[in-house]
């Protein structure tokens, strides 16, 4: 995923965590806020319940991956917060709870065919 597409400013995250609007499954929680550019943003939360640092990375790392392949609608700002369990999920499983998230806060695009 490119810089430009990644959240990076604490500040956004509080303010998204307090305005925006989420969805969960379980793996994954999902909080959105419009942002008003052309393109969305992603942030990703893997609190240290999760594991070590370096399972934290991979999972920030599946994450990230599975929305660079995933067609998105722009203008919005979306933190995904990793639930136990993400840990021991495969990549398809990552990918599968990501699109069912973007599906149903109308975020994924209509031509995205999830696997």
């Amino acid at each position: 995923m490119q810089q430009r597409f990644r959240l990076t400013e604490g500040r956004r995250f509080s303010q998204i965590h307090q305005e925006g609007r989420s969805a969960a499954n379980r793996l994954l929680v999902i909080r959105i806020l419009p942002n008003g550019l052309e393109q969305s943003r992603f942030g990703f939360v893997v609190s240290k319940r999760i594991g070590n640092a370096v399972t934290r990375n991979q999972v920030k790392r599946r994450l990230r991956e599975a929305i660079r392949q995933t067609r998105v609608k722009g203008g919005w700002d979306a933190v995904f917060i990793a639930r136990r369990g993400a840990e021991k999920a495969e990549y398809r499983q990552l990918k599968r709870a990501t699109d069912n998230l973007l599906r149903r806060t109308n975020l994924l695009l209509a031509d995205s065919v999830p696997e």
